[in-house]
């Protein structure tokens, strides 16, 4: 990359705060699980995520069914079996520990280095406009992006990886993202430069990332050298 950078837009679940830690106490709240099992079974929740998301967009299934089956095929995965009951509990003590939650110490260094040097910050996320502004107010994000430049999904009708959703924002961007298939692929195919932070050292087959970090460390490292 050689041009200036002058405008970052970020990811919000996964990438600017750890939605690891309140699915963690929303699962063992409904079912035990061993310790050691509980990263990989978030990364498959991930996954079904992504998968039952778009069957939601196109009305195939049902918000609620999509909370249910989510939590239900990922710890299928891992043969063990939960109730749509527990399914839904777990989702609802998921759903408000999301909204107890705070941005790392590298993040807000991130964000606040990158707001010194005056290169705009703005976001694209992928969600229920109503659900993910409370994330947005919960982390205190308004200190850095403005209203204008949050860019939510079902608000706008399109969701990533569709390269439409990129290019309503006001100019090309540097994207920085954690899902492969709705940010990297969605950002390379609206013609942007990215950073995969790839927190769980999958593999990049296709070759699209620009840069790759793994934590929030390594991403505030690669921007100082960058702007």
């Amino acid at each position: 990359m050689t041009k200036q950078i002058t405008h970052i837009c970020f990811d919000l679940d996964d990438t600017l705060y750890e939605q690891i830690t309140p699915f963690k106490q929303a699962l063992l709240s409904v079912k035990p699980v061993q310790e050691e099992l509980l990263r990989e079974i978030y990364a498959s929740f991930r996954m079904h995520s992504n998968e039952l998301f778009f069957l939601h967009q196109r009305k195939e299934i049902s918000f609620q069914t999509m909370h249910i089956k989510r939590i239900q095929l990922a710890m299928a995965d891992y043969g063990i079996s939960i109730s749509d009951k527990e399914a839904e509990c777990f989702q609802l003590n998921y759903q408000q520990g999301q909204y107890a939650i705070s941005l790392s110490k590298d993040t807000v260094q991130l964000l606040a280095y990158v707001s010194s040097k005056g290169v705009k910050i703005s976001m694209i996320t992928n969600g229920p406009e109503e659900h993910q502004r409370r994330k947005i107010k919960s982390l205190g994000l308004q200190s850095w992006i403005e209203e204008k430049d949050i860019l939510i999904s079902s608000a706008v009708g399109i969701s990533k990886p569709d390269s439409h959703i990129f290019h309503m924002v006001d100019q090309s961007a540097l994207y920085v993202g954690d899902s492969y298939e709705n940010d990297i692929i969605g950002a390379k195919g609206a013609g942007w430069d990215v950073i995969w932070l790839n927190k769980y050292g999958l593999p990049d087959k296709s070759g699209l990332a620009d840069y790759i970090v793994q934590n929030d460390g390594e991403l505030l490292q690669l921007i100082r050298q960058l702007i």
